[in-house]
């Protein structure tokens, strides 16, 4: 399964510990230049951005979109891939998304940037960055409105994420079909870029 990312939005979603972290480092390590937005400290060795701010606050929103603006559409700078890691804490549901960050939703496309949001549940994350993302990767899930939003997605999906293996994972295309796919095996490869 190979699929191109360039200038494509992608959405991870997971419990803790499912294999969220270990699959973006092998997304990450796949990419000739990758950036994270690493909010919780765990990509060492990655090209990355620790934020002072960590929450939906004015602060956090001027940081994030600073550090876009600098370092993710400039041209010179702009990296292949960018990622928000804790998407949902900068960019929640029924919240405006951040400047910057609608800026690349719109019109990631034109930089061929290829850009990732990370939350632990999809119902916490702005509902513009899921239902316009390319690409959905569920780990396992099993909340009751989480199974009631990946069903409203595609038939059989909120099912197909419950019934998981662990660090197995549900890959969902544009036209909004998924399968199943084996946990990544190391950070050195990934089936996706």
């Amino acid at each position: 399964m190979n699929i191109n990312l360039t200038g494509k939005r992608l959405c991870i979603f997971g419990l803790p510990g499912s294999g969220k972290t270990n699959f973006t480092k092998a997304l990450l390590a796949s990419t000739k230049k990758a950036l994270i937005y690493d909010t919780l400290h765990e990509y060492k060795g990655f090209d990355r951005y620790l934020p002072k701010y960590r929450d939906y606050s004015e602060e956090s929103q001027d940081e994030l979109n600073a550090f876009i603006r600098k370092y993710v559409t400039v041209k010179q700078k702009r990296p292949q891939f960018f990622i928000i890691d804790e998407a949902n804490r900068y960019c929640p549901n029924r919240k405006p998304l951040p400047d910057q960050v609608g800026e690349l939703n719109d019109f990631n496309r034109h930089f061929r940037l290829a850009t990732g949001y990370i939350s632990r549940r999809p119902t916490q994350l702005n509902t513009d960055l899921v239902e316009l993302a390319h690409y959905l990767v569920f780990f396992r899930l099993v909340g009751k409105n989480d199974y009631q939003y990946m069903e409203s997605i595609s038939e059989g999906l909120g099912d197909a994420v419950r019934a998981l293996e662990p660090y197995h994972y549900v890959l969902v295309d544009e036209s909004r079909s998924f399968k199943t796919c084996p946990p990544v095996k190391d950070m050195g490869t990934t089936p996706l870029m």
